[in-house]
């Protein structure tokens, strides 16, 4: 008779760690997910970002070399963020614009089509961003407002 007492615990007890065990599993697995789908979503954010700033930047382009002594100085709004996380866009170089969020980290590079020079380095965080046209060195720049 005692055998059958100590069956029905050892079934309860291998019933509920079976039960702990796929539970944690589908939450590791759903985490992972999660967190793949973010930064799918952050990636694709920034891209149609990137591609919003370079159009801007060759309107700005075109303005410049339209005059003879061209003031430029456009203001573009962007979302401050993007899914939760923060971002800068960086002139990289006269043919690359770089995009970078802080959490998850992702970095997406565009291409740029401009005849005018850009300063390189020049950045901006999300929110307002400010393209205009230094005649000094006669270059674009990218500037937060």
């Amino acid at each position: 008779m005692t055998n059958r007492a100590v069956s029905t615990t050892l079934s309860y007890t291998l019933t509920l760690s079976i039960s702990a065990l796929l539970i944690t599993g589908l939450l590791v697995a759903g985490t992972d997910y999660v967190n793949d789908r973010r930064e799918q979503v952050v990636r694709e954010e920034l891209t149609i970002i990137g591609h919003q700033v370079a159009s801007d930047l060759s309107r700005a382009d075109r303005l410049v070399r339209a005059g003879q002594s061209p003031t430029v100085r456009m203001n573009q709004t962007f979302p401050d963020r993007v899914s939760g996380s923060s971002y800068d866009v960086a002139v990289e170089n006269q043919e690359t614009l770089v995009l970078t969020s802080t959490d998850p980290e992702v970095s997406v590079t565009v291409s740029l089509e401009v005849k005018t020079d850009l300063r390189s380095g020049s950045t901006a965080d999300g929110g307002v961003v400010q393209i205009w046209y230094d005649k000094g060195p006669s270059e674009l720049v990218i500037t937060d407002v």
